[in-house]
């Protein structure tokens, strides 16, 4: 009997959790979704690799700038053909700055568009184009020899990466961080597996070669491309509808540039750009956008000496600072942009590239280049229908949620925004925007037109009460469940 009563308070309690969760549930459901509107064809690449060359300066590639070493001579730039033509084909910064000559920190700044970003920032939701990215439906995959940071592990779906950061000793260890929701069932497991292989192999590339070798420094970089390049070939094979950002870290320039002094720095980036012609070539064939960047550059004591970046001799150097940016997509003007700008631009030129709403929490960069197109992200505090106008023409109207992206709008162009609510045809409210890049439009009660203000004020009023009482009914059934479950 005992049982049967304990079992009927317990079924008790149960139901009574159940309808708690189920009125939180349903007073937490968001209005609505997002309603995505194609205006005009977008040309959205399929995805995007960002490969990160660890201690680059693009003082050595740079047609436009002549390399000096601390005493004040010329330093002999290295030949990268291939890195020339990808700058060729799409959009190049020529004067882009970092905020800091520390590897960690360059790599928080580049995926999170602040400037003063540390890996404490990485971790936040919502900071890095990688959180952006996975609310869109990305895979987010990376090959990491050098910046692999706790907080930049945990933002990927599945890593690789260096655990010793030893060109001498590499010790390859692959992560799966998250089960990713896709078409594909077996995709994650896959590209799991490809990874796993070459970590395996990594030791064999470098085993080969006597150790301290400039050829050590060659393999080393060899490993990480060749790895993204299977994983690449893996993608477009077998998933080809699956978007998705890979991150690539190659950190033998920064080594050679410490250790094998400015011939051997020059030597590497010279193989390297090999690598980095096969890769350009993949990616265009692919139709996948090729960002190529640096944390820092490197400066040298002089043309035949030691090269540095974080100490104070050699932290001020414009050969330390000034950093590579090119970018090539199918969607993107290709254009060299003469001006002065910062490590924290590339986050959102990545996200505008790939038509993805730059809405990263602590970015304070701005997106580069020009797309032949914007987009507009709608924001709206409760479900209502929207227009876009322009010089008195509709060009384009969705109704029924709260959240919308029209892709393809003209560039350079006036545009109203124009809110109808469902609730109440009376309010309406109305923004003018200005289309020279992508934007986020956010909307308010506050920014009606033709809405009188006591009846906004009792609508808030009614919302203020009605949440309070959820409120109290949820602590209600939380005092009965505890007071059945003390008996």
């Amino acid at each position: 009997m005992k049982n049967g009563c304990a079992l009927n308070k317990i079924s008790i309690v149960n139901r009574i959790v159940l309808i708690t969760y189920l009125i939180i549930f349903l007073n937490a459901l968001p209005a609505g979704a997002l309603t995505q509107v194609d205006v005009n064809p977008t040309n959205t690449p399929n995805g995007a690799v960002l490969l990160i060359i660890d201690g680059l300066g693009s003082s050595y590639i740079y047609p436009e700038v002549t390399p000096y070493a601390l005493d004040g001579s010329a330093i002999e730039k290295p030949v990268a053909r291939n890195i020339h033509v990808a700058s060729d084909d799409g959009l190049r910064a020529v004067n882009i700055l970092t905020p800091s000559q520390e590897g960690e920190t360059g790599h928080s700044v580049i995926v999170t568009g602040n400037s003063g970003a540390g890996p404490a920032m990485v971790a936040h939701a919502d900071a890095t184009i990688y959180d952006i990215a996975h609310k869109n439906g990305y895979l987010v995959i990376a090959i990491l020899q050098k910046g692999d940071i706790p907080q930049m592990l945990s933002e990927q779906d599945i890593v690789v990466h260096d655990i010793t950061t030893s060109i001498n000793d590499p010790q390859m260890e692959v992560l799966t961080n998250s089960q990713h929701q896709s078409e594909y069932d077996d995709m994650q497991v896959s590209v799991t597996e490809i990874m796993e292989q070459h970590a395996y192999i990594a030791p064999g590339y470098i085993e080969e070669y006597p150790e301290g070798s400039i050829e050590r420094y060659y393999a080393y970089n060899r490993w990480a491309m060749d790895t993204s390049i299977d994983v690449l070939n893996l993608m477009h094979e077998n998933y080809p509808e699956q978007k998705f950002i890979l991150t690539v870290n190659v950190g033998a320039v920064d080594t050679a540039g410490l250790y094998r002094r400015s011939d051997g720095y020059a030597d590497t980036i010279e193989d390297l750009d090999i690598m980095i012609g096969k890769l350009h070539e993949i990616t265009e064939k692919n139709d996948l956008a090729l960002i190529l960047t640096s944390d820092h550059g490197m400066a040298f004591q002089s043309a035949d000496g030691r090269g540095g970046s974080k100490s104070d001799k050699y932290s001020s150097q414009a050969e330390v600072l000034r950093i590579p940016f090119i970018v090539t997509a199918k969607n993107l003007r290709s254009e060299v942009l003469e001006g002065e700008f910062g490590q924290q631009d590339i986050a959102p030129t990545i996200l505008s590239v790939l038509d993805l709403p730059n809405e990263m929490r602590f970015s304070n960069g701005k997106a580069l280049g020009s797309k032949d197109y914007v987009n507009l992200k709608v924001i709206l505090p409760e479900p209502a229908a929207v227009t876009i106008f322009s010089d008195n023409e509709t060009i384009s109207t969705a109704n029924g949620d709260d959240s919308y992206i029209f892709y393809g709008l003209e560039q350079y162009k006036q545009y109203n925004v124009i809110v109808e609510t469902e609730e109440d045809t009376d309010l309406i409210m109305e923004k003018a925007v200005y289309s020279d890049s992508d934007r986020i439009i956010r909307f308010d009660p506050a920014t009606s037109v033709s809405k009188e203000t006591n009846d906004t004020g009792q609508k808030n009023t009614l919302r203020t009460f009605g949440s309070v009482l959820i409120v109290l009914i949820n602590l209600a059934g939380l005092v009965i469940i505890f007071r059945i479950m003390k008996k």
